[in-house]
């Protein structure tokens, strides 16, 4: 098999616009493979995740009328559980599925074939090795998330003024850091470096094209918004009126069936399966964006033209 178009350069200096065609010409070449990948890799966390989100929105649909009633001895017990279990499936099934995304796109980088009869087998080790460094990359985020937190409660604990301060200065940062963090994840996965010297990067490279990368950041996420929100809609309605029924008929209500039950978890899965492939939008999006702001600074495409001729 032939492909009608020529293989797609990744280390290339592209404006916003080209950028936004290629994303969606890479796409459009790739997506039969990563729809694949992604069903074996991303469906069977999202038969549990279903199950976690369901709980957890149940839980707190009736946590205010629990209350009420006075049954609120192990509000927090539940609370922190559903959550719990919620998280470990999130960072799992975000971790899997972008190590799965720049496992192929590195080899449809260094493939003749591209990603054409690509097997689990052919990059399994590379999938192992991006999975393990998105952990890392995601308790780093988590941590330093409950580290802010943290730091916010306790200036609030100690006067009012200073937590108005505090969170006005904290949005500030936030905003400026995370633009500049987004590309962590590309440096820390196409490249061999350390975890503090891809940290290091990604502010150096951030920073430099703050403006840009922000661009990409908001364009991607208002359209993964849009695909993550259509797969969502039918779980959202159901599970709500299922809920605004059960609380005219306690324990004979509408979620009682076991019908509704089944078409939830289902729906479910569907919210789960969209959330965590319209992401790939995004985790594309951000690596071209990584791909120009590399080339521009390191120009890789000539170092490799210049490797590619000594070896003639």
């Amino acid at each position: 098999m032939e492909y009608p178009n020529p293989k797609i350069k990744f280390y290339k200096v592209r404006t916003l616009s080209e950028k936004l065609s290629i994303v969606f010409e890479f796409l459009r070449e790739n997506w039969k493979p990563m729809l694949k990948f992604s069903f074996y890799l991303i469906l069977p966390i999202c038969l549990f995740q279903a199950f976690s989100m369901n709980a957890y929105m149940r839980f707190a649909f009736t946590m205010g009328y629990e209350s009420a009633a006075g049954t609120t001895s192990d509000i927090l017990l539940t609370f922190f559980r559903n959550v719990g279990i919620l998280m470990i499936l999130l960072l799992l099934g975000t971790s899997i599925l972008n190590a799965m995304v720049y496992a192929l796109m590195t080899e449809y980088e260094h493939r003749d074939s591209r990603l054409m009869q690509l097997t689990l087998d052919d990059f399994k080790t590379l999938l192992i090795r991006n999975t393990g460094k998105m952990i890392r990359i995601s308790l780093f985020m988590i941590g330093a998330t409950v580290l802010i937190s943290g730091l916010i409660a306790l200036l609030a604990w100690l006067s009012i003024w200073t937590l108005v301060l505090t969170v006005i200065a904290s949005l500030i940062g936030i905003l400026a850091v995370m633009v500049p963090l987004s590309l962590f994840t590309p440096i820390y996965l196409f490249e061999d470096i350390s975890f503090v010297e891809a940290l290091k990067k990604s502010f150096k490279y951030g920073f430099s094209a703050w403006g840009e990368t922000f661009l990409i950041i908001l364009v991607f996420g208002f359209l993964v918004n849009i695909v993550s929100g259509v797969t969502s809609l039918p779980w959202s309605i159901v599970l709500m009126f299922g809920e605004i029924f059960s609380l005219t008929e306690p324990g004979e209500g509408l979620n009682a069936t076991i019908w509704y039950q089944f078409i939830s978890y289902l729906l479910g899965i569907i919210q789960s399966y969209g959330m965590y492939v319209s992401s790939i939008l995004s985790a594309v999006g951000i690596a071209f964006q990584y791909f120009h702001i590399r080339e521009k600074n390191e120009g890789i495409s000539v170092d490799a033209s210049i490797r590619d001729f000594e070896k003639l």
